[in-house]
């Protein structure tokens, strides 16, 4: 946060409201939405969740939508070691109450062998039960089905899925039966696969030694490539891809889209002004630090970033995902200036030295590390650390004492249960719960701090010439 650098204003000389705070008219989301992820390993990864949540907060820090994660490893349809799949909803969706249910599964579903009918029809069947389950439970709730994400190309693939047409050929039979259920059913439907395999084709000509890092191991991606699959989710939302744009000719603000100039003053070729933005710029999951691929669930905080380091393949794959261009403009264009270069600097912090030819054409100021930037990468990092709380509530308290436990961790955790007798096994079971309330209790205060750590600040800019 900035409160620090928050400055009373002294004295105004030019004043432009562009269009004020972004407009979230256009967009899918409104205020009071809650937005439930469900799915498998791949959402209980948390990465595409946590960013699809960081950029609403960041873009529209007065929209007060919530969300939830409810992704299990291994999960199908049918349900899984967290239960069957009626189980699941009821304790990992109705409770919540959402609006919105994102549904991303398959990848389970067909089994990882050639495509077989039977196991085809029992997928068909069991979405068809998932979306009539919802719809009668949350009367009125936008049901958002993700297809499944590519089974990626790696060197080290394993033989039993060398097939014709591969087991991402078999995916993509399951994606097609995904986008006519929701076309049958009204209900919303997005792509994953192909704008996926799209960037491990373009980086495969123009990075090779990056291209296995979207999806690492063939079935899970990496934090900067699930950030393809939030683009993807985030654009059929309509999510604008303004942060701000400021347009400086001369002693003249010429525009101001999102944000309020103020003070803007030239003198012996600096220039001086103020903005309050409507938006914070959209930070980029891994970019600046190292994720690992499963985080674990107890305790894990996220790792701060280092604008010192670039990680080099999340940079070619938000570069060949084009996620700057669709998602994170914060322009700057200053035209009229008389000397080469010039050095910017916002709250007295330098961000960088730009020609004058550069400005003239326009700088995307989310590119480089400002203090906004660093604002906004701490709101992802409270976004983080509430699903992680959520996540040990849910996956370290409740499942436990229902003595769910996923198949690889062997015997459920709480073993005490196999030697006690059924009215202490209550008493556990019971305080169990209290627990996992108390901490969902909390998270709605967690989530207020997100959207008050989200509120742009006032910043101070400086263009000077340099000497």
């Amino acid at each position: 946060m900035r409160g620090w650098m928050s400055c009373l204003l002294v004295w105004c000389s030019t004043v432009v409201m562009g269009h004020g705070v972004l407009a979230s008219n256009g967009f899918f989301l409104k205020n009071g939405d809650r937005v439930c992820f469900y799915g498998d390993s791949i959402t209980e990864q948390r990465f595409y969740a946590v960013a699809v949540e960081t950029y609403v907060i960041t873009r529209f820090p007065k929209l007060k939508v919530d969300f939830v994660d409810s992704g299990v490893g291994a999960d199908r349809v049918t349900g899984g070691w967290a239960g069957p799949i009626d189980v699941r909803l009821k304790r990992d969706v109705y409770p919540f109450k959402p609006t919105v249910v994102t549904i991303m599964l398959g990848m389970n579903d067909a089994s990882y062998r050639p495509f077989n009918a039977k196991i085809f029809n029992t997928y068909k069947k069991g979405y068809e039960h998932l979306v009539d389950a919802l719809r009668r439970h949350l009367p009125g709730v936008r049901i958002v089905i993700l297809g499944p994400s590519p089974f990626g190309p790696s060197p080290f693939a394993n033989i039993k899925h060398r097939f014709p047409g591969g087991y991402n050929g078999v995916l993509q039979r399951y994606d097609e039966f995904d986008k006519k259920l929701a076309a049958k059913d009204h209900l919303y439907y997005v792509d994953f696969n192909a704008p996926m395999l799209a960037v491990i084709k373009k980086l495969q000509a123009t990075h090779p030694q990056f291209a296995s890092q979207v999806i690492p191991g063939r079935v899970h991606p990496s934090a900067a490539g699930e950030l393809l699959m939030a683009e993807a989710l985030l654009k059929l939302w309509n999510a604008p891809a303004t942060v701000t744009k400021v347009a400086i000719a001369g002693d003249n603000v010429k525009l101001a889209d999102n944000t309020q100039v103020t003070n803007l003053q030239t003198a012996e070729g600096t220039i001086r002004w103020t903005q309050l933005d409507g938006s914070l710029p959209y930070p980029m999951l891994s970019l600046h630090e190292t994720w690992p691929q499963f985080p674990p669930v107890n305790g894990w905080q996220a790792p701060q970033p280092k604008f010192s380091f670039v990680n080099p393949p999340a940079e070619a794959i938000i570069h060949a995902g084009h996620l700057y261009r669709q998602l994170d403009q914060e322009e700057l264009q200053v035209t009229g200036l008389t000397a080469k270069s010039y050095t910017l600097s916002i709250n007295g912090q330098s961000v960088g030295t730009f020609s004058a030819t550069a400005l003239a054409s326009g700088i995307n100021l989310a590119k480089y590390r400002t203090p906004m930037l660093l604002q906004a990468y701490h709101v992802l990092a409270m976004a983080w650390n509430r699903t992680q709380a959520r996540f040990y509530a849910w996956r370290d308290v409740q499942l436990p004492i229902e003595l769910y436990s996923p198949p690889w961790s062997g015997s459920p955790r709480l073993i005490l249960f196999g030697g006690v007798s059924a009215a202490s096994r209550a008493i556990v079971h019971a305080d169990g719960e209290k627990l996992a309330q108390a901490i969902y209790s909390v998270l709605p205060d967690m989530l207020r701090g997100e959207r008050e750590a989200a509120a742009p600040l006032t910043d101070h800019y400086r263009l000077k010439p340099v000497e």
